[in-house]
């Protein structure tokens, strides 16, 4: 693993940490789903055909699709920077299996350099939403499951 791949894991992993914690629900989607990924990528790494990986060309449109969705469903801009960076990712994934004189180092390079982009994008809406004051989803949620125990034990809520 090159120093370029574990900083974008550290970046990463850190970006889902943060965006879990004091993002709104769409930075939560977008983080679970890059979370979700990452665990999934070992996986995929696994599954080679020839000089192609499906599984990670599967797990990239999946990530695309969502993103995309998200982009439509929500009013923050990041989600319409990362959608970008998934679909060139994708693009990549689509110009190599048409074009097999395109690398493999180039495609990892190139996924390396967007999946950063994705992580930054995340990492600044959660910015933007504590810059604008708005309280992060992580706050109601922990407060909603504090009343539910509450009310199973029969304690009065907080």
């Amino acid at each position: 693993m090159t120093a370029w791949q574990s900083g974008g894991l550290v970046l990463g992993y850190f970006a889902y940490a943060v965006a879990w914690v004091r993002g709104g629900p769409p930075e939560r989607l977008g983080a679970g789903v890059l979370l979700l990924a990452c665990l999934v990528a070992n996986h995929a790494n696994g599954w080679e055909v020839g000089d192609l990986y499906p599984g990670f060309i599967i797990m990239d449109s999946a990530i695309f699709l969502v993103f995309g969705w998200l982009n439509f469903r929500s009013d923050r801009w990041w989600t319409a920077v990362a959608a970008g960076a998934a679909g060139l990712i994708v693009l990549g994934h689509v110009i190599r299996l048409l074009d097999r004189s395109f690398a493999h180092g180039a495609m990892v390079s190139a996924k390396i350099g967007l999946a950063y982009v994705v992580d930054l994008a995340l990492l600044a809406g959660v910015g933007e939403r504590w810059l604008a004051g708005e309280q992060p989803a992580g706050r109601a949620a922990w407060a909603a499951a504090n009343r539910m125990t509450a009310a199973r034990r029969g304690a009065p809520a907080p």
